[in-house]
């Protein structure tokens, strides 16, 4: 199958867009400068949806990722979509409202939730940071 064909499935531009929209309202109060990304593609038996939490000037950066073999939990994708997105909202709502404390392990870690498997993962970057650190190492630009 066509793998472009797979993405547009997961869910469309306006979709993405919309789902971040509601979550920058839903969290607004703690997001100060912050937004949210939303992304979806298809990798064979897995569906993989990525929620990430930036700053404008990439000085922070947290992609909180999830993933299921949906067919192995007798769930369409939309159905699995969807409880990715709930699943990645309930802890979203434990980092936010916990002082940020609460943390995803950087390689995958195995989830059951109502007899639901899934994975994820999380880190925070600073990819502002490590640019300048490369063009440093680089001698390629001045740092600003």
């Amino acid at each position: 199958m066509n793998m472009a064909v797979e993405h547009s499935k997961v869910m469309g531009t306006e979709q993405k867009k919309t789902l971040a929209e509601m979550l920058e309202r839903k969290y607004g109060s703690w997001l100060g400068k912050r937004y949210f990304e939303v992304e979806g593609h298809v990798d064979g038996p897995a569906l993989n949806l990525k929620v990430t939490l930036k700053t404008a000037d990439r000085s922070f950066v947290y992609p909180i990722e999830a993933r299921m073999l949906y067919a192995d939990q007798d769930m369409k994708m939309d159905q699995a979509r969807d409880f990715l997105l709930d699943f990645i909202d309930a802890y979203l709502q434990e980092y936010l409202s916990g002082g940020e404390e609460t943390y995803l392990t950087i390689d995958w870690s195995n989830y059951d939730c109502d007899g639901i498997e899934l994975q994820m993962r999380g880190q925070i970057l600073n990819e502002k940071l490590e640019e300048l650190a490369d063009q440093w190492m680089n001698g390629s630009s001045t740092l600003n």
